[in-house]
């Protein structure tokens, strides 16, 4: 059977209003604002955005969502992406809502999913640790079981927006085990007993965070799925979040490639514009050439998952070129700015720093190529 690699006309439209919004709405400074800002997203555009549903589009209907597919949403993350949207899009929809959508009870998801949906209780998840794994043998956070409830013991890193969020779900062992066994999900108040948060300093100006939990306890009713079977929709999710970031990587790529290429037909050197030197052409085909791979695999990927056919190798391969582009994309484009592009008031620097976090961030290029052959049988 062949895959449809085009964009529907309303999957189409989702990105050009995506797109028209976020140039009136997201411009760079509110952007470089929001690196150093106490507050860790900007209030007002994430209103903005729940207003437009696009905080519940994955998520049912009967709980305040659209019920699209992941197609629908891979538009919106291509603008995400082209505008660095300082917003936990990922980390409160595609990971933490997809997850109670996944796993949660009825009761759960009536409570939760409408207000992440409303933009009024964002939760986010803190899934690694300081090993940097990603792997069920890196989730190592302890959680045993106390009468009622379960006492909480470790640390999580990177995680974002947690001093803003409602709720953290996070990933603990509850019991020893191989091949993912043992591993829950619980919610956690941020603010509770035993918990504390710290920001973390990163090259991003993300706002990620540091949690530790000291004896924290929560009760049983914060059990997210059944206990210590968490780890395959978990991993499933956490592929699922990794195709919309690959998503973003494309937009940021779009928009690189643009500031590549006007500066190269601008710049003048030795009488004529840089973009008539064929090395110069060389970097900017380079970009060229990781961007349209890394929207292929994308979309290869997202139909899969809406396709309900098998997607872990497809995700796999869409994340690792995502997170090799990243890295190639702003290099190429630093070689053809040379040293403007080191002027931190310079957008491409915003591009650059970007790209480190989503190189690494849901697993590196070594981690998803080791993943693709994996799944592949190999």
């Amino acid at each position: 059977m062949g895959i449809d690699l085009q964009l529907s006309e309303e999957q189409e439209l989702i990105g050009s209003t995506a797109n028209e919004f976020f140039g009136k709405n997201c411009p760079p400074e509110l952007v470089r604002e929001y690196e150093t800002s106490a507050a860790d997203y900007p209030a007002q555009l994430w209103s903005q955005m729940a207003e437009l549903g696009w905080l519940g589009m994955p998520f049912p209907e009967r709980h305040g969502g659209l019920g699209l597919a992941t197609l629908d949403m891979v538009p919106l993350y291509i603008e995400l992406g082209r505008h660095l949207v300082p917003c936990p899009v990922l980390d409160a929809v595609a990971l933490a809502g997809g997850l109670i959508c996944a796993l949660g009870s009825e009761e759960q998801q009536k409570a939760l999913l409408p207000g992440i949906a409303r933009g009024d209780a964002p939760i986010v998840s803190a899934l690694m640790e300081p090993d940097g794994g990603y792997g069920p043998g890196a989730i190592q956070l302890q959680a045993q079981r106390s009468g009622s409830e379960f006492t909480l013991h470790g640390t999580k890193v990177l995680v974002g927006c947690a001093r803003s969020a409602s709720r953290l779900l996070c990933a603990a062992r509850t019991a020893a085990g191989e091949n993912g066994e043992g591993i829950s999900l619980f919610l956690v108040d941020p603010q509770a007993p035993g918990t504390s948060v710290e920001r973390t300093p990163n090259i991003a100006g993300h706002p990620l965070y540091a949690v530790t939990f000291e004896k924290a306890s929560v009760p049983e009713e914060a059990l997210v799925g059944e206990l210590g079977s968490a780890w395959p929709i978990l991993y499933e999710t956490m592929m699922k979040a990794a195709v919309l970031q690959s998503a973003m990587v494309v937009g940021a790529g779009e928009r690189v490639l643009e500031m590549t290429t006007d500066y190269a037909r601008e710049r003048e050197q030795f009488g004529q514009a840089i973009g008539k030197y064929q090395a110069v052409q060389y970097l900017c085909t380079d970009i060229a050439m990781h961007l349209h791979r890394t929207r292929l695999l994308t979309l290869q990927a997202a139909w899969h998952i809406d396709s309900d056919r098998s997607f872990l190798r497809e995700a796999a391969l869409a994340k690792a070129a995502a997170s090799r582009a990243a890295a190639a994309m702003t290099f190429a484009a630093h070689e053809v700015h040379a040293g403007v592009a080191f002027v931190i008031d310079y957008d491409l620097q915003l591009y650059t720093r970007r790209a480190k976090h989503w190189e690494y961030n849901l697993g590196d290029l070594r981690y998803h190529l080791d993943r693709a052959c994996t799944e592949s049988g190999l």
